[in-house]
């Protein structure tokens, strides 16, 4: 994230002060910032610091929104993410065998640098829902809550 920082007030003040623009400057940012987000998401989760409606599941005892994390890791999460994953990887392969760059004059060169995030980025959730499903299954099996971990509040 410093390093995010420096790129912008490079930039900025480059741009206001020295009529200095660089769409290189700007194509970093975005793809700094890509990166950053996209490494983050899978330890979000981890430590569900996610966004989360609760709409229905806020009222449930804690054992039903075990299930529920349970049913949707397994059903909904894990399966999107793995079709998300799969297609990411060739996403990347075929940016890097063409040799894409940026489309704008004086960007990036190597832009399959950047789409290769997106499949470790969904490769980090997966691993972060695998890691809360196994601490799940453990909650249910022992009959109570998972030790030392934020994602299952006290009841």
């Amino acid at each position: 994230m410093f390093c995010l920082a420096f790129v912008i007030g490079y930039d900025v003040v480059g741009r206001k002060f020295f009529n200095t623009g660089s769409t290189m400057l700007q194509e970093l940012q975005w793809h700094l910032h890509g990166a950053a987000m996209l490494l983050g998401f899978g330890a979000t989760y981890l430590k569900d610091a996610h966004v989360r409606v609760d709409l229905l599941r806020g009222s449930f005892p804690p054992r039903a929104k075990i299930w529920l994390e349970v049913l949707g890791i397994v059903l909904f999460l894990i399966p999107y993410l793995g079709f998300l994953f799969h297609f990411s990887i060739d996403y990347a392969l075929r940016a890097w065998a063409t040799g894409e760059g940026s489309v704008g004059g004086g960007g990036l060169p190597n832009r399959w640098i950047i789409k290769s995030f997106l499949a470790i980025g969904f490769a980090l959730v997966i691993l972060s829902a695998l890691s809360i499903l196994a601490r799940c299954i453990d909650a249910l099996r022992t009959g109570g809550k998972a030790p030392d971990t934020p994602f299952f509040p006290d009841p």
